[in-house]
């Protein structure tokens, strides 16, 4: 009896290993500037939604720990952050996240910005939204 039911825990063990070594292999995320260029990524976006003439430039760099963010608008410094790109099913996705707004933002646009936002990288375009704020912006 007990060791059928060693047998049993070792093959669900086996199994588990199998199936998190595969979700693992899907969810490796890319790390450096470098690797988001060599998967034809961008790393500047500018926003084409904007309403006031003055879109918000996003650009991606390697930072102490992984990759960061800054956005800024009319060449002035609005938001900072971490970033993630990973493969997501056939595409990839970017998330904002640990995003810090400057003193430049609105204080009403400061207090409903999300501190994460995800979007799907599609023809080099990524939709952001939340908050009451949405934009969307192309890869150059």
């Amino acid at each position: 009896m007990k060791v059928n039911m060693a047998l049993t825990n070792i093959k669900w063990l086996m199994c588990l290993l199998i199936l998190s070594e595969s979700t693992l292999a899907q969810a490796k995320c890319l790390r450096t500037v470098s690797q988001l260029k060599a998967n034809n990524v961008k790393v500047r976006w500018h926003e084409t939604t904007e309403n006031d003439g003055k879109p918000l430039m996003i650009s991606i760099t390697d930072g102490a720990n992984g990759l960061v963010y800054s956005a800024k608008k009319a060449g002035v410094l609005w938001l900072t952050g971490k970033v993630s790109v990973c493969p997501s099913g056939g595409a990839m996705e970017i998330t904002l996240k640990n995003t810090k707004a400057t003193s430049n933002v609105p204080m009403l646009a400061r207090l409903a910005l999300p501190s994460t936002q995800s979007a799907q990288i599609v023809n080099d375009q990524i939709k952001l939204g939340g908050g009451g704020w949405g934009g969307t912006f192309i890869g150059q």
